[in-house]
């Protein structure tokens, strides 16, 4: 499998870390979820709970795991529970434009979650999408796009702020 991963196109960045994943995966799912990995998600968890179970597949953190839940609620109409509970995937862009607009005021994973539920106390996860998509159009590492940008009128265009912000 690792050979699969490593050929062009590549799959993935990690290459030598997903196949092992993927076959660890695999085993979780057929001993917790008896082989169905719906199971995971099909007794209508809350976001947290369905965010826990995602983490606790090796490979799975907290952005995919956040993403994951809206994705499967947004796009795919699994019901998921107290959707006040989900969370913004915490990405470079998310950190990017919390910071330069002052919706955050620090690069710090739990509190910018915490700025997101105050902001969108209903449904936080949701400004996810949004926010990443204003990060990688418009508000873009070096020299943004603020004339063009949705946001330009309300925000601070505080660039400097997030100038140390990397994927790291």
């Amino acid at each position: 499998m690792t050979a699969a991963f490593q050929r062009p196109p590549k799959l993935h960045r990690f290459v030598n870390n997903v196949p092992a994943w993927i076959v660890t995966a695999a085993a979780r799912v057929m001993r917790t979820w008896d082989g169905d990995a719906g199971r995971i998600w099909n007794d209508r968890p809350d976001a947290d709970v369905l965010q826990q179970r995602l983490v606790a597949f090796k490979g799975i953190a907290q952005k995919k795991a956040a993403m994951a839940v809206e994705i499967l609620e947004r796009d795919l109409g699994v019901h998921i529970g107290a959707l006040n509970r989900s969370d913004v995937a915490i990405d470079i862009h998310l950190r990017r434009v919390f910071l330069r607009t002052h919706l955050a005021e620090r690069d710090d994973r739990d509190h910018m979650i915490d700025a997101a539920r105050r902001l969108h106390p209903l449904r936080p996860g949701e400004l996810d999408y949004p926010v990443w998509m204003i990060g990688r159009t418009w508000c873009a590492a070096g020299i943004p796009r603020c004339i063009d940008c949705p946001l330009t009128r309300v925000c601070p265009k505080d660039i400097e702020r997030a100038a140390t912000v990397s994927s790291g």
